[in-house]
């Protein structure tokens, strides 16, 4: 029998054992997870275009927006309807900041086209980034304990002497699997007009592959509560992220009552911005 080989799926049993056409197919479709349609959309959908952009994405991004000083949400970015990301545009900078998947993460699916399409919407004249890194996980000549961590960063042009004098280099054979490399990807092809530059933090956590579906937002998440980074750390990366952008941004305040990873309360894990997460 005659096989497809464009086929989505993988062949019935009988195209591949026997000749009979009306046996049953009892091998699964492994690849089903991979074909969700994926519905990314701004709203509302006249946010501010052609600003420079401020993406802060996962742990950090909701710790730090935590004692961002973000000022009231604006508007939201969501993937086949479920809030992904958070719009502020607060008073003491002209960029928009998007803190994104605080309380979901995007599967590998959905990472590229959730890039392109925020990109394409908010047409930046720059972008700057904050992530993490796992510094356990990072390969270099010499292991470097958590507390002696750098800093890293990863850029589409050339960085300044400042980031340089700051910051290590996020350097090969390390790969970043967060939405960030989508980000970059998208900046460094198809918005190539746009510079991007990302600081990533280090962080004492190995994390976790991507989900394989999409999960509703989680304002109340407990599974694992933000890393307790210095205020020092913060302010540090902070000012890379900003300062990459010609900008700069107020002195970060350690989230009230942040002791360690798990003080916090139900209520604080979902206060970002004034009035938390909601539009």
């Amino acid at each position: 029998m005659d096989v497809d080989p464009l086929a989505d799926t993988v062949p019935p049993r009988y195209a591949v054992e026997s000749d009979e056409e009306d046996e049953f197919n009892p091998l699964p479709t492994t690849a089903s997870y991979l074909d969700h349609v994926t519905e990314v959309e701004l709203i509302p959908d006249n946010l501010p275009q052609g600003n420079n952009l401020v993406i802060a994405t996962g742990e950090v991004a909701k710790y730090w927006a935590r004692g961002g000083n973000l000022g009231v949400q604006i508007g939201g970015c969501y993937v086949n309807k479920v809030q992904v990301g958070l719009a502020f545009n607060p008073s003491w900078t002209k960029s928009t900041i998007i803190v994104s998947e605080p309380f979901t993460r995007l599967p590998v699916w959905a990472m590229h086209q959730y890039a392109s399409v925020i990109l394409d919407a908010l047409k930046p004249a720059k972008v700057a980034l904050l992530d993490t890194y796992s510094a356990p996980a990072y390969i270099s000549e010499k292991p470097v304990p958590f507390e002696d961590a750098p800093l890293r960063y990863l850029a589409t042009h050339p960085v300044d002497d400042t980031t340089k004098s700051k910051a290590e280099a996020f350097a090969p054979p390390n790969i970043l699997q967060s939405t960030s490399a989508s980000f970059l990807s998208v900046l460094s092809t198809t918005h190539s007009q746009s510079h991007g530059t990302l600081i990533l933090v280090p962080s004492p956590r190995i994390d976790p592959p991507p989900p394989k579906i999409l999960e509703p937002s989680n304002f109340l998440r407990s599974d694992q509560d933000p890393f307790d980074w210095s205020e020092t750390m913060i302010n540090l990366a902070q000012d890379l992220v900003f300062g990459s952008l010609g900008d700069t941004a107020p002195h970060w305040i350690r989230p009230t009552g942040s002791a360690g990873a798990g003080a916090s309360s139900a209520r604080k894990k979902s206060d970002v911005g004034e009035g938390g997460m909601y539009i």
